[in-house]
């Protein structure tokens, strides 16, 4: 079947279509299809027209509108159960301007809107001319400028009532300094009267005015207003207080800090002590170890064989001397060494690095360990050169021609410099001075400025 188009809807017709039908009506049928050619919108119509569309027209016929903000006066709300002229005195504002908003009957406290006055034209604050302004210099406080003005300092503070502080001042701040009456410095707020203030704070009207050299219904919102014989002493108490508080915590932050100190002291301190015991531990682990003792076994097989090649020499060679020196005899010309102790342990040998120091230093001695306080005796005869504390903590140093012996660490002396001693008499007793790490007596030869091992002249 044909499909024809949808048909428009009842009473509908297109504006080229009525327009053709009535040209044809007319008697002018050549000019219908010119008609059914023509748009079918209004738009379309008055743009073929070169005429303004209606929706254009009535846009040109409205009136061009500017809205402008109408500047309102400031209000506040208030729940209350005064009465409005009550709430218009305390607001210094007339009575007309307080008007009831809608609460139930049942409530007893009422909610009144409060219309402020229009702001006034901003003008320089006034206060009193009693008052005067200081410009704090460097190095000044709110003492020192409150002494210099002849004020306590509870004077100058109720004139400056927004310190936060009595020692935050800076250099080039402004401070108010009452040079007549004293008093409390207020500034009036918006809403406030200076009769409100006067009255809140109980003040005497007729020596405010006196003070303030102005009768106080002349004030506005921005001046200030003093109040005589009224102290800030609650703000006064309560920075006190800050101060305190803060200066206890500066104390406990400088008491903290010393602990911190202390603390990292101690630490520094037990290390140094834990790095040398565990020193001392390695020393004991290799004094004690097998391969020292072997090495000790092994050195004591030397010396004895050592020592009996010099007995064997000395025999063959007895009228012989070991050295002769004209400027005075040796040990050996005299006769063998005797051991300077009864009862001892060799624990270090001539030329011995046994230990860290000896590793460092030469050992040019035997070490000969035995309790403190072991008596010391003369190994051979000789004249004391020195008694007292030198290389080896306390020592004793004795010389017989150019012989020395030297006897070493010695917890006390019992001879003194200049004395002569003979094989066998007391010298002093063992002990741990100097560089030491143990009772014993270090025990050293020198010959000519040189030294030797001794254990080859010892019996």
């Amino acid at each position: 079947m044909p499909e024809f188009p949808p048909r428009p809807p009842r009473g509908h017709v297109s504006l080229s279509r009525r327009l053709a039908l009535t040209l044809a009506l007319c008697g002018l049928p050549a000019l219908a299809p010119l008609a059914a050619a023509m748009p079918e919108t209004p738009e379309g119509l008055a743009a073929l027209l070169g005429v303004p569309t209606p929706a254009e027209r009535l846009t040109a016929a409205l009136p061009t509108v500017h809205l402008t903000r109408v500047p309102q006066p400031a209000s506040v709300l208030v729940v209350t159960t005064q009465s409005a002229a009550q709430v218009a005195a305390r607001y210094g504002v007339p009575a007309a301007a307080v008007d009831p908003l809608p609460h139930a009957e049942d409530q007893r406290a009422k909610v009144l809107r409060v219309r402020l006055p229009a702001p006034e034209l901003r003008r320089p604050p006034v206060w009193p001319r009693s008052v005067t302004t200081h410009t704090v210099r460097p190095g000044e406080t709110l003492a020192s400028i409150a002494s210099d003005a002849g004020l306590s300092l509870l004077d100058l503070l109720s004139a400056n009532l927004g310190r936060a502080s009595l020692d935050d001042l800076t250099p080039g701040e402004a401070l108010f300094v009452p040079t007549a009456e004293r008093g409390l410095l207020v500034r009036l707020k918006p809403g406030q009267t200076a009769l409100s203030v006067i009255a809140g704070y109980r003040a005497d009207l007729a020596r405010t005015a006196r003070a303030n050299d102005v009768l106080p219904t002349a004030l506005r919102p921005g001046d200030y207003l003093l109040l005589p014989g009224i102290q800030a002493e609650s703000l006064y108490a309560k920075l006190v207080e800050r101060r305190a508080a803060r200066q206890e915590a500066e104390r406990l932050a400088r008491v903290q800090a010393q602990y911190q100190r202390y603390l990292a002291w101690q630490h520094d301190r037990l290390q140094a002590l834990y790095d040398q015991q565990e020193k001392y531990e390695a020393y004991l682990a290799w004094k004690n170890s097998p391969e020292r003792q072997r090495r000790l076994q092994q050195y004591e097989r030397q010396v004895q064989f050592e020592a009996a090649q010099a007995a064997e020499r000395d025999r063959q060679q007895a009228a012989q001397s070991l050295s002769v020196q004209p400027a005075g005899v040796n040990v050996s010309a005299a006769g063998h060494l005797a051991w300077p102790m009864h009862a001892y342990r060799i624990t270090s040998r001539y030329g011995e690095a046994d230990i860290d120091f000896h590793k460092q230093v030469f050992h040019g001695g035997v070490d000969l360990a035995a309790p403190a306080g072991t008596p010391i005796y003369a190994s051979a005869a000789g004249t004391v050169t020195e008694s007292g504390y030198g290389a080896y903590g306390m020592n004793v140093y004795t010389v017989q021609g150019d012989s020395t012996l030297i006897y070493g660490h010695l917890s006390r002396s019992a001879v003194s410099a200049g004395q002569t001693v003979q094989q066998g008499d007391l010298i002093g007793y063992v002990g741990c001075t100097g560089i030491c790490t143990g009772p014993h007596l270090h025990f050293e030869l020198r010959l000519a400025g040189q030294a030797v091992d001794p254990l080859a002249l010892l019996p």
